[in-house]
């Protein structure tokens, strides 16, 4: 149970308050360069290696923020300092950081695209903070109501949501580099359109995920289970293992996205999987009740 001492448990609170910082500083990195779509700017590509140095900062903080995430729950059961006080400041702090942050990031990427009004990539950004705020509060509720999924989350953490975005401003810099070469200058273009387009597209996405009740495994805790029992989970556990080695593969093949392509993996494979098994289940469905009339024909 949760200590409910009036006293604040000063080291949790100051690494929460760490990703909350994070998350700001990473706010205002890239609302300093975010560019006005058709303004000309003096120095274009000044200006453009400002936004890529931008967006690296912004998603390296929003890692560092999900670190502080993950380090305070911990610090606070090892002081046995857990309170309710740290459960509701640590989601107020992951909205800036997991639910603002990103989609800022998302509006960097989404002002290349001109085929689109922007409007419609204003409102995935403010889908994607208010999904996230959404998913935090429920995420509050069942953990009082103690109906936690243990092995899986109910939907797409939100730190696993807003990694991904910052996966994709981490890997600027050398989609850049590959665009400015000239041997891999096409392939650099190419990378460059489709992330301009593929970022947002992802937002709303995740979104959509963040609020769902799709069960996205706890990887950490289904290794650590597999390594202490010899039940069915650790089949499950060792399918995960096989999956992330493919990912793997397929992220050397294209290392320049690789940390974008294994959140991907990790994001879209619960969703296709769940509708192919909703698919093979309906037709096996179909397939009983075509033998059952041909049994009674």
């Amino acid at each position: 149970m949760a200590n409910e001492s009036k006293n604040m448990p000063v080291l949790p609170t100051l690494m929460t308050l760490g990703n909350a910082i994070c998350g700001l500083a990473a706010i205002g990195l890239v609302a300093r360069v975010l560019p006005i779509r058709g303004l000309e700017v003096a120095d274009a590509a000044a200006h453009a290696q400002k936004v890529t140095e931008a967006l690296w900062g912004a998603g390296i903080l929003i890692y560092i923020g999900m670190l502080f995430d993950m380090l305070d729950g911990q610090v606070a059961r090892a002081l046995n300092q857990t309170s309710r006080f740290g459960v509701q400041l640590d989601s107020l702090c992951d909205v800036i950081t997991f639910g603002v942050a990103p989609s800022f990031i998302m509006l960097v990427f989404a002002l290349e695209v001109d085929f689109v009004h922007l409007r419609v990539f204003n409102g995935i950004a403010g889908l994607f903070t208010l999904c996230a705020v959404l998913r935090l509060a429920r995420y509050n509720v069942e953990a009082e109501e103690d109906t936690g999924t243990g092995m899986y989350f109910s939907g797409i953490p939100t730190p696993a949501a807003a990694g991904a975005i910052a996966a994709f401003a981490i890997a600027m810099p050398k989609i850049n580099e590959l665009a400015a070469e000239e041997s891999t200058r096409q392939y650099g273009q190419w990378l460059l359109e489709g992330v301009a387009v593929g970022v947002p597209v992802l937002t709303f996405i995740l979104a959509a995920l963040m609020v769902s009740r799709l069960p996205y495994p706890h990887l950490t805790k289904l290794l650590v289970n597999a390594a202490k029992t010899e039940s069915s989970d650790n089949k499950l556990a060792f399918h995960h293992i096989v999956q992330i080695i493919f990912a793997v593969i397929l992220a050397l093949i294209m290392h320049e996205l690789a940390i974008p392509l294994l959140f991907c993996y990790y994001i879209l494979g619960v969703p296709i999987n769940s509708l192919f098994g909703r698919v093979v289940k309906k037709d096996e469905s179909l397939s009983q009740q075509h033998q059952n009339i041909v049994d009674h024909s």
